[in-house]
């Protein structure tokens, strides 16, 4: 048995360098973030407030303007649903609020064209509780699939995770330059938003066999 353990332990820190060394790592305004594979989890999905604002309105890297007030039910499902169908606002500000306020959220792109990741991560995020003092949250988190990992080509990839000082109802995409350093365009196209889920500490793997290797010293013990 503890042969096994010891086995299962040293396995887990080899995957867990491995995935470590082969990481993808994006230059941003808050420094040098590690992107994390796959999708993200998270809870419950804001609904879109302002959709008469919308430029544009399009599904992977076909859009179309909309015509008002004719298209605002379209735009609105689009920007309250993670369907990969994205809007873009023609005044650079998206606004969505929660039924629960929240301190962290994941903001999950669309895509009109490329390149990637910049193309994704023309904006940051902002929070309110009254729709009129934001406070801009701080980018903590980047992950390659997104949503899911269906759509393998622009379509929600680099979701972001942002984290605030406070809870928050009321949300707003800010179309940003220089997110991803050097980067300078800022009309983000946006699937929409979520609150974040709890997030595993990275070092998760390893404290898991810190536990595995105590149990292993504590049976030693208990045999002499």
């Amino acid at each position: 048995m503890e042969k096994k353990l010891v086995k299962f332990f040293a396995l887990s820190v080899v995957i867990f360098l491995g995935s470590t060394a082969r990481a993808e790592t994006i230059n941003t305004y808050n420094g040098a973030i590690t992107v994390t594979p796959g999708t993200v989890s998270y809870g419950e999905v804001g609904t879109l407030l302002n959709a008469t604002d919308m430029g544009n309105l399009g599904y992977s890297t076909s859009w179309h303007a909309p015509s008002f007030p004719g298209e605002t039910a379209a735009v609105q499902a689009a920007g309250s649903t993670l369907d990969h169908w994205w809007v873009q606002g023609a005044r650079n500000e998206i606004k969505w609020s929660l039924n629960t306020a929240v301190s962290a959220i994941i903001a999950f792109p669309g895509n009109d064209h490329g390149p990637l990741p910049m193309e994704n991560m023309e904006y940051m995020m902002w929070g309110s509780n009254d729709m009129n003092n934001w406070s801009v949250g701080s980018l903590t988190a980047i992950y390659h699939d997104g949503l899911d990992s269906t759509h393998q080509n622009l379509q929600d990839w680099y979701a972001t995770r942002w984290d605030f000082s406070q809870n928050y109802q009321y949300f707003k995409t800010v179309g940003t330059s220089g997110v991803v350093t050097g980067w300078t365009d800022h009309d983000p196209e946006m699937d929409g938003i979520a609150a974040a889920a709890p997030v595993p500490e990275p070092a998760t793997m390893l404290l898991m066999g810190t536990g595995i290797a105590g149990l292993i010293a504590a049976r030693r013990k208990k045999k002499a």
